[in-house]
């Protein structure tokens, strides 16, 4: 007795009256179904199958659109042949999947018997199929979903924006096997290129355009995010069949990470540069601030103040007074308030420069302030930067008599505000210092009487505008010292910073303020 059942079953069938004999197909049909791995070879198994038990030499299974399966010349009307042709519908439950035509006599009972056993193994087969597309679906999704962990835990480990890419671009080239790959910058820097031979360290314009057409990369996807590029990726086909939408939309998913961690990394490095900026800054006014002095001198009979409020973190507003020793004459009380064109530290590093000029030039009696302003304006034309220079008002005060001296190298008139209500605007004596090389400077000279006010201030002062856009203006000025002719210089100092603040309303100084009230007392 043989062992293997369907041989049991085809002996068994064979001692069975005749007709039975028509289970002998079905038999080798059931034996060899588990064989077909595919769809297409059932259906194949089952025409082949019916053809024989039916013993047509024409026939196939038609599905309503297109032949699955055909032997011989097909029918115009494959479900309605005509005559001499048999017609068997195909189907399990609700489920249609074509007709079996056969051209032969009414076929045999096993034939029907065949359809109705094939037609749920189909079902199966397609409910495996479905599975299993499922099935790589799915595992297909957890090892991307690995993947874009495993990316952003790299990601957050990687310091410069060279390796983020690099990191970036080997995991797409591994993930999709894509063999050839360029990432350029917004500038068209080139920030990686793979298997596309040597290219320039920067590709622009054309030449981009070409080295792309040419290296057959056919996909360009920005990298950036939504108010920022950081470039663009050109990606080659895989190295085996395209880029489905599934994995357009993956790759630009891992793109999108990517951007997200490039912003991330040029925020961190901006905020490390303006921390290092603040520090620098920092340093910067620590040193403008010892350039300006702490306590200022006032002679017998004589009261000064002075404040200096930088528009940004430094300055380019500069005021100086000092006692320069002079045996023959008398100390004098030298003057130096002046304005640097621009604002911010490099405006701040050439009021550095000047103030070392002065001091260096007028640390002693001045015999000839034009003259001094001079050597100052050769001395700050070699070493200004671009178009830079200064305004300034410079000059000594006799302590004893009250006699004036100075220069004003384009500088707002300081208000000489007298005590019998005169008001004496000390007008320039010559051009901006640095501005022009071998101009001359007059001296002028004024006399500073008791129970006068000298005012001197930068334009930041009187060109502060209110929301109406009107500017203080020194009269204003002129009118505070008026008012109190009595009053120190504290007391006028503080009066006058009143009456600017006052005119602002809510806004703000749009330039550097630098005053100084100089009163000599009755």
């Amino acid at each position: 007795m043989p062992t293997n059942p369907f041989d049991r079953l085809r002996l068994l069938a064979l001692k069975i009256p005749e007709g039975a004999q028509e289970l002998l197909p079905l038999l080798d049909f059931l034996e060899t179904f588990p064989e077909q791995g595919t769809e297409e070879g059932l259906v194949h198994l089952v025409g082949i199958t019916a053809m024989g038990i039916a013993k047509a030499r024409q026939g196939g299974i038609w599905d309503g659109s297109k032949w699955l399966f055909l032997r011989g010349a097909a029918p115009a009307f494959p479900t309605h042949p005509g005559e001499g042709w048999q017609v068997l519908a195909w189907q399990y439950c609700d489920e249609q999947y074509g007709h079996l035509v056969l051209k032969a006599e009414p076929p045999p009972d096993a034939v029907p018997l065949l359809l109705s056993i094939s037609a749920p193994l189909l079902a199966w087969r397609r409910a495996e199929a479905v599975r299993s597309i499922q099935n790589q679906s799915l595992a297909l999704q957890l090892s991307r979903l690995n993947t874009v962990f495993d990316l952003t835990r790299s990601l957050g480990e990687v310091e410069t924006r060279r390796d983020l890419v690099r990191l970036m671009a080997n995991t797409l080239m591994g993930e999709f096997r894509i063999m050839r790959l360029l990432v350029v910058d917004a500038q068209g820097q080139v920030l990686h290129a793979k298997g596309l031979g040597a290219v320039p360290e920067v590709l622009e314009g054309e030449q981009l355009h070409e080295v792309v057409q040419a290296r057959e990369l056919v996909h360009a996807i920005e990298l950036g995010d939504q108010s920022h590029s950081h470039g663009f990726a050109y990606a080659a086909e895989p190295a085996v069949g395209h880029l489905s939408e599934d994995d357009l939309v993956f790759l630009r998913t891992l793109l999108n990470l990517t951007s997200s961690q490039l912003s991330s990394l040029e925020l961190r490095e901006a905020r490390h540069q303006a921390e290092r900026m603040e520090k620098d800054l920092d340093l910067a006014r620590n040193i403008q601030r010892s350039l300006l002095p702490n306590t200022l001198p006032e002679p017998e009979g004589w009261q000064c103040v002075a404040a200096n409020l930088p528009y940004q973190a430094v300055g380019g507003d500069l005021y100086d007074l000092w006692m320069a020793r002079d045996e023959s004459h008398g100390d004098r009380l030298h003057i130096a308030v002046g304005d640097i064109s621009g604002k911010g530290l490099p405006a701040s590093l050439m009021m550095t420069q000047l103030s070392a000029f002065l001091r260096a030039m007028a640390d002693r009696r001045v015999d000839h302030w034009g003259k001094l302003a001079e050597r100052v304006n050769r001395r700050m034309n070699n070493v200004r930067d671009g178009n830079r220079y200064t305004t300034l008002f410079a000059g000594s005060l006799n302590p004893l008599n009250g006699d004036l001296r100075y220069v004003n190298g384009g500088h707002n008139p300081p208000l000489l505000v007298r005590a019998n209500r005169e008001v004496v605007r000390l007008a320039p004596t010559g051009p901006m210092v640095g501005l022009l090389p071998g101009v001359s400077f007059a001296e002028g000279r004024a006399h500073v009487d008791p129970g006068d006010a000298l005012v001197i201030f930068t334009d930041g002062v009187v060109e502060a505008e209110n929301a109406a856009g009107e500017e203080l203006g020194d009269g204003r000025l002129a009118d505070v010292v008026l008012r109190r002719p009595d009053a120190g210089a504290d007391e006028l100092f503080e009066a006058l910073l009143v009456e600017a603040f006052q005119h602002l309303e809510e806004g703000r100084f749009r330039d550097d303020v630098t005053l100084v009230v100089i009163k000599r007392m009755g």
